[in-house]
């Protein structure tokens, strides 16, 4: 299995994939096959080309210029022109290209999830199996199954053009807001207007609403479902046995009954100045609403006077807010605090095996260890870790792998396309550790050393020198300045000296 670390190169958090509408480029197999492909093929022959050696197990190293090295989680990587032009393989199959940050392809080992994108954000194409889904700006183009030439297909360019064929084979068109028909769009299965807001209705399973002048006018029928509006003037909605709600002049006068099974109960709101809420459990009194709230109950009691500044609750959740001066929260699994709000705060989930504590500094701090709880003999132990000082650095750590980068221009949470197309370009210095191999790396490959257990090593400097130690079997010792301007070498077969890059002399010949 790959590092977590390492994952979110070609990670499947993105969607999935589209139709018969073009790729941004051709698949892999097939790259050179159109203009795009073309380009990316003569981007990646520089890359072959810039060194000597292009065997599948041949390494070298020009720097930032040109390289072709294993990293430390066994990824082949090809790179030109510090991070603008890079090629990557995986042994388990996967793959990436890229022309920073103008074009990327991926795929992930097994060849079912396939990214191309181009200026991301600005295109994209996703593939996942028989999905694919393009997007263009605000133009968005999705097929379900690719085999299927005539199958569900959905195509829009939000929010003016809809068109596509739904899972029943039925197709659909709309051009808003002048008139048309949307299906399986917003939760809905079917949604229609003509000149909106003048008219529309949406249905989902057999309840349906229709709309006149929305949303004055609106009305739902199917069920044991109906709602009635005319809005401002008067409004009810009636679900089965569960409820009934309803309002005259909103939002002076609102109203709702209770009818569930185990929850009976019914209240009021007179807007702005008074309510009340009564259940078999609970009971709420409200003034100047939603700024004074008093309840009692028998699962928590909780007072908010007024609202937002002044929160306290007790039972289920305890919670103690001076907002947004400083607050704590305590709930099953949850306890939460912050401090000046939005600025500070800090989160303890309770994940069963594993307690997340998470800290924030808004925008510039953002701190995460998981931690797994003691199991009979086995000790607590960290099992995850993410740091993250913005715009400076951040730091990641899992069960397997570690990795601190100098910069971090991303704010967020690790995002794949961001990994894929920006982030090589602003990581001015890198160390990642898999097991017991490790890199260093400095403005792109200006300065590295790679560390391979406890047997192998190689540290460079270019083009001013090198360092490279293998004591397997077959290896040796090797030290040059200048890429060969002078240089020795030893090895089983002796020791080799080199001088003006084409010089050699010295070893042994090995005995029969």
């Amino acid at each position: 299995m790959r590092p977590a670390i390492l994952q979110n190169v070609v990670r499947g958090g993105d969607a999935s994939a589209g139709p018969p509408l073009p790729e941004l480029g051709p698949p892999l197999h097939k790259r050179g096959t159109g203009p795009r492909g073309r380009a990316a093929a003569l981007a990646l022959a520089l890359l072959l080309a810039a060194g000597r050696a292009q065997a599948s197990d041949a390494e070298w190293d020009w720097g930032f210029f040109a390289s072709r090295l294993e990293d430390a989680g066994g990824d082949v990587r090809t790179r030109a022109l510090g991070p603008l032009l890079e090629r990557a393989d995986s042994p388990d199959g996967g793959r990436l290209a890229a022309v920073r940050p103008v074009f990327c392809r991926a795929r992930d080992g097994r060849g079912e999830r396939r990214f191309s994108e181009i200026a991301w954000p600005l295109a994209t194409t996703r593939r996942f199996l028989d999905e694919r889904d393009t997007r263009v700006l605000l133009a968005y183009y999705k097929r379900f199954n690719v085999e299927e030439t005539a199958g569900r297909y959905r195509f829009m360019i939000i929010p003016l053009y809809f068109q596509g064929r739904d899972k029943l084979g039925q197709n659909y068109r709309a051009l808003f807001p002048l008139a048309g028909r949307i299906h399986e769009f917003l939760g809905q299965d079917e949604m229609a207007f003509f000149l909106f807001p003048l008219w529309s209705y949406s249905s989902i399973n057999s309840v349906r609403t229709d709309n006149v002048l929305w949303p004055v006018y609106s009305r739902t029928k199917g069920k044991g479902i109906s709602r009635f509006r005319v809005f401002p003037f008067y409004g009810y909605a009636r679900h089965r046995a569960r409820f009934e709600k309803g309002f005259v002049g909103w939002p002076f006068y609102t109203w709702a009954r209770y009818t569930y099974p185990d929850a009976q109960g019914r209240g009021y709101i007179v807007f702005p100045l008074w309510g009340h809420f009564k259940m078999p459990d609970q009971e709420a009194w409200l003034f100047l609403p939603p700024l004074f709230r008093f309840s009692k109950g028998e699962r928590m009691d909780y007072s908010y006077c007024p609202w937002p500044f002044f929160q306290r609750s007790r039972g289920q959740i305890e919670r103690f807010y001076l907002w947004p001066l400083w607050g704590r929260r305590t709930m099953p699994g949850l306890r939460s605090s912050f401090f000046l709000w939005p600025v500070f705060r800090s989160e303890r989930s309770d994940r069963g095996a594993v307690v997340r504590r998470r800290f924030w500094a808004l925008p510039f701090v953002y701190a995460q260890v998981d931690r797994r709880r003691a199991a009979g003999d086995v000790p607590a132990r960290t099992v995850a870790r993410h740091h993250r000082l913005w715009p400076l650095c951040s730091y990641r750590q899992d069960e397997t792998a570690r990795r601190l980068r100098v910069l971090e221009l991303w704010p967020l949470w690790d995002a794949s396309p961001v990994e894929r197309n920006w982030a090589p370009l602003w990581t001015l210095f890198s160390w990642t550790k898999i097991g017991q191999n490790a890199d260093t790396e400095v403005l792109w490959g200006l300065a590295r050393d790679r560390v391979r257990g406890a047997e192998r090593r190689h540290v460079s400097l270019f083009p001013l020198w090198e360092w490279r130690r293998n004591d397997r079997p077959g290896g040796g010792r090797e030290w040059n300045v200048g890429k060969g301007l002078i240089g020795r070498r030893r090895d089983e077969g002796g020791v080799t000296y080199r001088a003006l890059w084409v010089l050699r002399w010295g070893g042994r010949e090995k005995q029969p």
